[in-house]
C-alpha cells in the first residue's frame, strides 16, 4: 500500500519527497524489514526517536515522528505519534474493523468476564464473535496469546482483518485505560461500549486517581461511542449516564433498564430474577458472587440493546460454566475448595474474598501479592482487604518485574492484621497453603488468574496457578 493511502485522514507535514509502497507498520526496531513505515514512540523508559537510524538501517522507508530528525529519510512530522500509528494501522489493514461491530468493555473490574458472557449469549443469538481481551483473542474456534489487555494498533488492527476474513460480525473487546490515554482506539467507532465499575488500580501511571478517572470517563464520547451500557451504582457510571445521551442503565440495587432481584448466593453459582426492559425471567447460573451477578446484567443489557430477545439471553447466560481464572474452583477429594481469582485491586480482592467468606463453613486462607513497577500505593491496601476477611494468609510473588520481591512483600504485609506468612516461591506458597487446609476450609490464590508466566527481571518465565493447584491436587489423590 502506498504512504499517501496510509496517511488518509491524518494531519501531517512531510520532509523529504516521495509515495513509498509500504508493506510493513513497526514501532519497534526489532521488527523492521524492508519497506516499513516506522513510527517513534515516546515512553515511560525509552523514546523512539532515539531509535530512528537503526530503523532505517534495517529498512524504514519513512519515519513518523513529532520532531524534525537529522536524517535524508521521508519524515511524515504529526503532533501525537501514538493518534498516528491508530489511524494509520486501520488504513493499512484496509479499515476491517469498520466492517464490523464492536463492543467496547472498560472499567478497573469485570472486564473479561463480562466478555464471556456477552460472547456466549451471542453465539447463542447466532452471531459470529471474537473477543479480545486479557485471557487471549478468541475466534473461529481458536485461541490466540494477546501480550496486553489491548494490543497496541498495529496487532489490533492485523487481527481485525483477520477476523473480518473469518466471517466475524461482532467483536467483543476489553479496553483499558492505558489503550485510552495512548489513544489505541482512535479511529475505531464502538457500536456499543460498557462500563462496569470503578477503583482503584494503575496509580504509577496515572498518578492520581483523579486522573484515572478522566481516562476511562473520556472514553465516552459522541466520537467514539455510540451506545453506551451502564453500571448507574457506580458513582462514575452515573456521571457517564448523566453526560451520555443513548444510555441503558443495569442495577443491583434499584429499578432500572436491566435489574437484578432476589439474588440468592452459593457455593455453586448463583440464582436471581433478571428484569429486563419490562420482561422478568429467572436465571440460574454456574458463575458466583455478586460481582457476577453484575457483569451477566452487563452483558444481558448490551444484549438486548442489540436486538437480542430475554429468553435467548437466559440460555446464553445458563451456558457459562467457568471463566478462566475468575473465581475458578477445584474442590479436593477431601472437600476443601481452591479458587484461582485474578483479583488484583483493593476492589476486586474485596469483591471475591467477600463472597468466599459468606460461603465457606471453615477458615479462608488467602495466598496473594502484589506487581512490581506498578501502583505501589495499593499494596498495603491489599494487606488491609485481605485481613478482613482471611483466617490466615499467605504473601508471596506476583509479578515482580524489575523490583525486589521481598520490599514488595514487606510493603504488603504493612497492611496486614490476621495471621500471615510470607513464601516468597508462588509454587511454595500455594503448596503450604494447601497443605494446612482442612475439608471446611477455602483456598483463595489471587492476582494472576490465567496467566501462564511469571515476570521477572525483563523475562516473562513459565507459571500458572492453575496449572500448580492441578498438579497438587493430584498429589494429594495419589
Amino acid at each position: 500500500m502506498y504512504l499517501q493511502q496510509i496517511l488518509n485522514g491524518l494531519c501531517y507535514t512531510t520532509i523529504g519527497k516521495g509515495n513509498p509502497n509500504v508493506e510493513h507498520l513497526s514501532f519497534s526496531t526489532t521488527d523492521v524489514k524492508p519497506n516499513t513505515l516506522f513510527f517513534c514512540l515516546k515512553g515511560k523508559r525509552f523514546d523512539g526517536h532515539d531509535f530512528f537510524a537503526k530503523a532505517v538501517c534495517d529498512g524504514a522507508v519513512a519515519i513518523v515522528t513529532e520532531k524534525p530528525l537529522d536524517s535524508k529519510v521521508l519524515q511524515i512530522v504529526v503532533q501525537d505519534s501514538r493518534l498516528a500509528m491508530s489511524v494509520a494501522s486501520k488504513n493499512f489493514f484496509d479499515r476491517c474493523v469498520e466492517k464490523m461491530q464492536v463492543v467496547s468493555v472498560v472499567g478497573t473490574n469485570g472486564k473479561t468476564s463480562t466478555t464471556y458472557v456477552l460472547d456466549a449469549i451471542l453465539q447463542k443469538a447466532g452471531y459470529n464473535t471474537a473477543v479480545v481481551g486479557t485471557n487471549g483473542i478468541f475466534f473461529n474456534g481458536q485461541k490466540h496469546v494477546n501480550q496486553l489487555t489491548t494490543p497496541d494498533p498495529i496487532c489490533l488492527h492485523g487481527w481485525f482483518k483477520q477476523m473480518y476474513l473469518c466471517k466475524v460480525n461482532v467483536v467483543i473487546m476489553e479496553v483499558s485505560a492505558h489503550a485510552i490515554a495512548l489513544n489505541k482506539m482512535q479511529g475505531i467507532t464502538s457500536d456499543f461500549a460498557i462500563f462496569t465499575n470503578f477503583s482503584q488500580d494503575h496509580l504509577d501511571f496515572f498518578g492520581t486517581m483523579e486522573q484515572y478517572k478522566k481516562a476511562k470517563a473520556s472514553f465516552f464520547c459522541k466520537q467514539q461511542v455510540n451506545n453506551c451500557v451502564v453500571n448507574v451504582d457506580d458513582s462514575l457510571g452515573q456521571e457517564i449516564a448523566q453526560n451520555f445521551p443513548n444510555t441503558v442503565g443495569y442495577s443491583c440495587k434499584q429499578s432500572d433498564d436491566c435489574f437484578a432481584t432476589d439474588i440468592q448466593l452459593h457455593p455453586n453459582g448463583s440464582n436471581f430474577l433478571l428484569h429486563l426492559f419490562g420482561k422478568t425471567l429467572p436465571v440460574s447460573t454456574r458463575l458466583q458472587g455478586t460481582f457476577n451477578v453484575y457483569n451477566i446484567l452487563a452483558s444481558a443489557s448490551c444484549a438486548s440493546a442489540m436486538g437480542v430477545d430475554v429468553q435467548t439471553i437466559v440460555e446464553g447466560v445458563e451456558s457459562v460454566q467457568c471463566i478462566d481464572g475468575r473465581n475458578q474452583t477445584f474442590v479436593r477429594n477431601d472437600g476443601a475448595r481452591i479458587v484461582v481469582d485474578f483479583a488484583h485491586t483493593p476492589d476486586g480482592v474485596e469483591n471475591i474474598l467477600n463472597y468466599l467468606k459468606s460461603t465457606t463453613k471453615g477458615n479462608l486462607i488467602v495466598v496473594f501479592g502484589c506487581g512490581g513497577n506498578r501502583d505501589k500505593f495499593k499494596r498495603p491496601l491489599m494487606g488491609q482487604v485481605v485481613s478482613k476477611y482471611a483466617n490466615f494468609a499467605v504473601v508471596t510473588n506476583d509479578n515482580p518485574r524489575y523490583e525486589d520481591p521481598a520490599e514488595i512483600a514487606k510493603e504488603v504485609c504493612s497492611g496486614v492484621t490476621c495471621d500471615c506468612k510470607i513464601l516468597l516461591n508462588r509454587s511454595q506458597a500455594t503448596a503450604f497453603a494447601l497443605g494446612i487446609a482442612q475439608p471446611s476450609d477455602t483456598v483463595a490464590i489471587l492476582g494472576k488468574g490465567s496467566e501462564c508466566y511469571q515476570e521477572i527481571k525483563g523475562k516473562k518465565l513459565p507459571y500458572s496457578d492453575v496449572d500448580v493447584v492441578c498438579k497438587l491436587i493430584f498429589q494429594s489423590a495419589t
